[in-house]
This record gives C-alpha cells, sequence and structure tokens, in this order.
C-alpha cells in the first residue's frame, strides 16, 4: 500500500474540518440574558416622573445566526413608557409592533429580505396575525454590580461594539412573545440629562423560551438556526 497518497487526503480533510469550525461560529458574543419564570412587579411607590418613548427615535434591533451565516434586522416600537421615583427609573412598559418585524440584511439582495421577513411574521416565527405585538413590563431597576458580569469571549471585529461598555443598571422584567411570558435581566446603561432619558442594552435570548422552536434542532446540519438571538436596545424618551 502507498500510504504517501494518503497524506493529501488528510490534509484536505484537515483543512476542511478547519474551515467548516470557522463557519459554524456565527452566534454573537455578548451578554446572556438570564431567564426565568415570569414574576411580579412590585412599585415602590407613585412615580413621580413619567417618560415617553420617542418611537422614531428609538431602534430595537435583533441579529438571528444559522450555522453557515446571520441576518439582522429591526423591530418598530408600538408604544412605551417608563418611570421614575425619586429620581431614579423602576418601572415602565414597552409594547412591540410585530407586524413590523422584517431582515433589513444587506448581505442579501431585496427578494431575499423580503423571502425572509415574509417567514418571520409567519406561523413558523412570530405569527403576527394572531399575536400582533409583544411586550416588555420592567419589574425592577437595580444598579448594575460588575462583579456579576461573566467574561465574554473576544468577539469577532464586526460584533465588537455590540456588547455595552460601562453599564449602570440590572434591568428586569417580563417579556411577553406569542402569549408566553418570561423574566429576563439584562445589562443596560441608563442616562438621564434634562428631559431626555436613554437607555441601552445588547444581549442574547434563548428563542425557545417562548417556543420559537422553528430550525433549533441541530440534527439539521448546515440548516440549523441558533436558538439565541442578539437583541439591540437603543430606547429614547422624553419627559411628559
Amino acid at each position: 500500500m502507498n500510504t504517501y497518497k494518503k497524506y493529501p487526503f488528510y490534509s484536505l480533510l484537515w483543512a476542511l474540518l478547519a474551515l467548516t469550525g470557522m463557519a459554524c461560529d456565527t452566534t454573537i458574543k455578548t451578554d446572556e440574558a438570564e431567564i426565568g419564570a415570569a414574576v411580579r412587579a412590585f412599585s415602590p411607590g407613585i412615580p413621580d416622573q413619567i417618560y415617553k418613548v420617542d418611537t422614531a427615535k428609538s431602534t430595537v434591533t435583533w441579529i438571528g445566526a444559522k450555522v453557515t451565516g446571520r441576518h439582522n434586522g429591526i423591530i418598530e416600537i408600538k408604544e412605551g413608557t417608563i418611570t421614575l421615583h425619586n429620581g431614579v427609573a423602576h418601572g415602565g412598559k414597552t409594547v412591540f409592533d410585530m407586524t413590523t418585524v422584517r431582515s433589513e440584511d444587506k448581505s442579501i439582495d431585496e427578494a431575499g429580505n423580503t423571502k425572509l421577513t415574509k417567514h418571520l411574521r409567519s406561523e413558523d416565527f412570530f405569527n403576527v396575525e394572531q399575536h400582533p405585538t409583544a411586550t416588555f413590563q420592567i419589574t425592577s431597576v437595580v444598579p448594575f454590580d460588575s462583579t456579576e458580569r461573566q467574561d465574554a469571549p473576544e468577539p469577532a471585529v464586526n460584533t465588537k461594539k455590540l456588547r455595552i461598555k460601562d453599564p449602570t443598571h440590572k434591568v428586569t422584567g417580563n417579556l411577553t412573545i406569542k402569549g408566553i411570558t418570561k423574566s429576563i435581566s439584562f445589562p443596560a446603561k441608563i442616562t438621564l440629562e434634562d428631559s431626555l432619558l436613554r437607555a441601552k442594552a445588547n444581549f442574547n435570548i434563548d428563542r425557545t423560551h417562548w417556543r420559537l422552536t422553528y430550525g433549533a434542532d441541530e440534527s439539521l446540519g448546515n440548516k440549523t438556526i441558533r436558538p439565541a438571538v442578539n437583541i439591540g436596545l437603543d430606547i429614547v424618551a422624553q419627559r411628559q
């Protein structure tokens, strides 16, 4: 047997495995939201300030990862308020218009974005005809404890700006999607300047907690869609 003939084959095999490993790491390296059972909100008192979310200036972005790549898009906010007590944010509610969820991925053409948008709005995902809105009800806002933050791996170049630097608060609230409510907690940077409040956050959530399981089975191989979805929040609110 000519063993030397095996070496080109094995070299090619290892090269393919290496490339496959690189291609498979499509997840976003950022904070992971803590997910648990829905909790009851206990208000510390009557809010002395109410801030209304400016839906035109606020943005909600998403990034979904496949084994072979990623897609990104936005969800529009229908309405929202953030309440303060003694000058500190402590409550509020935001309503997301799920009929506006869409793909705005520059890596694919217009037809591809239209197809993906239609699929996201279908029964496979958000079923927007039956569930046109999703909500996030804040249950607590506490000062951020940096010792609780897990060190994330060094992110890829195109995602290094996603993780919020120097978060000021840990926000917890009930997220309701398709009639299913779960509590989530994540770091956020909340700033107040005169009559303007701004809150920024970026985190991953496991969509399967809301029974959004389409494509999540790893047995699908290269057609697998990662359970983790990246959510980016940039909320602007005006004092009323």
